[in-house]
């Protein structure tokens, strides 16, 4: 489970990295959410910093609890405007993020 939290931590910073550098898809996606540019680079960066911290063992539940918190603001935005197929990856990243906060508390 350790390093299946840890891989799933590389690629969420991997994601947000993605969102960081402007992917087409992603600004795409935030400008549908109506996000501003600022917005969608504050979320990615707390998504890359989170999973960077989903790595090491030893910071793994603080980057649980970011990438959990960020997932949460951005599923609400994907519910409030109706969009289901957007939010329902979005909160297996969100289950992912609780499981490195749990996981971590019981070792």
């Amino acid at each position: 489970m350790k390093l299946l939290l840890a891989l799933f931590g590389g690629a969420v910073a991997v994601a947000g990295a993605d969102k960081l550098t402007g992917n087409k898809g992603y600004a795409r996606m935030f400008r549908h959410l109506e996000w501003s540019d600022n917005a969608m680079r504050a979320a990615a960066i707390a998504e890359t910093a989170g999973g960077v911290l989903m790595i090491p063992p030893a910071t793994r539940r603080l980057g649980g609890a970011i990438v959990a918190a960020v997932s949460t603001v951005v599923i609400a935005s994907e519910l409030q405007r109706g969009d289901s197929k957007l939010a329902a990856p979005r909160a297996l990243v969100l289950l992912g993020g609780l499981l490195g906060v749990v996981v971590s508390q019981r070792t």
